[in-house]
């Protein structure tokens, strides 16, 4: 008998202890979901003109950042997100499977200490050397100094322009852009600091990218063809291929 009610009391306790770890762990999940939905949803939501007030803004994504989101016999597409929390613009760098499934991601903060526009006005006159880049994949991202500095000036001044209307396509606001990942790995390999990312305005009047390498806080002027930055990175929407 005492056999009996042992038994039977192990298995409740099982029972209870299982339960238990389903609703830790469903609480686990739902928490991260919700941040993760909150990123996004706060930047579809925002007053855009709160955070985009034309002054320049730059987010250096560390080089081991990149080949940490590189990292993973699966990675399709790497994308670099923009999001809200706790009142500050970050961005994520996230790669994702070919289904749309995020592998591994990278959130990165604004620097206010580091300035980009200054050093690309400078380096407007830099020749872009097109043999050094080999690869037509990465060659298709390049951006000369000159253009770049287009870019970030177009920035500076679009306080005068309709912040929703730079941020959206078709009255929906853009989620992300996104990079092929053998072009990141050139990014990742040419032993910067880091890479940067400012915002810029592009010569259809949208949004857009602006990567430079980094060192020390200045644009290292011998990698990407001595003369270039990247872009042309495909926003989401229109291009949101997979989702």
């Amino acid at each position: 008998m005492k056999i009996k009610h042992f038994t039977q009391a192990f298995i409740v306790f099982g029972l209870l202890l299982f339960v238990s770890c389903n609703e830790e762990e469903t609480a686990t999940v739902t928490t991260e979901q919700s941040t993760e939905d909150l990123f996004a949803k706060n930047w579809q939501e925002a007053d855009l003109s709160k955070f985009f007030t034309g002054a320049e803004m730059n987010y250096p994504i560390a080089t081991q950042q990149l080949k940490n989101v590189l990292n993973h016999k699966d990675v399709y597409q790497i994308r670099f997100v923009p999001g809200i929390l706790n009142n500050e613009l970050l961005v994520k760098v996230v790669s994702i499977d070919a289904k749309g499934t995020i592998l591994v991601e990278e959130l990165i903060a604004e620097d206010k200490n580091l300035t980009i526009s200054n050093q690309l006005n400078k380096l407007r006159e830099t020749s872009f050397n097109k043999e050094s880049i080999t690869d037509p994949l990465v060659f298709k991202h390049i951006l000369p100094f000159n253009e770049a500095a287009n870019y970030l000036n177009s920035w500076m001044q679009k306080s005068k322009q309709d912040i929703n209307e730079v941020t959206s396509f078709s009255g929906m606001r853009i989620r992300h852009f996104s990079l092929e990942p053998e072009v990141v790995k050139h990014m990742a390999e040419l032993e910067s600091e880091s890479i940067n990312l400012s915002w810029g305005i592009n010569s259809e009047n949208k949004l857009a990218t602006v990567f430079v390498p980094v060192f020390d806080g200045a644009i290292q002027t011998k990698a990407g063809g001595n003369g270039s930055a990247y872009d042309v990175t495909n926003p989401c929407p229109p291009y949101c291929t997979p989702y």
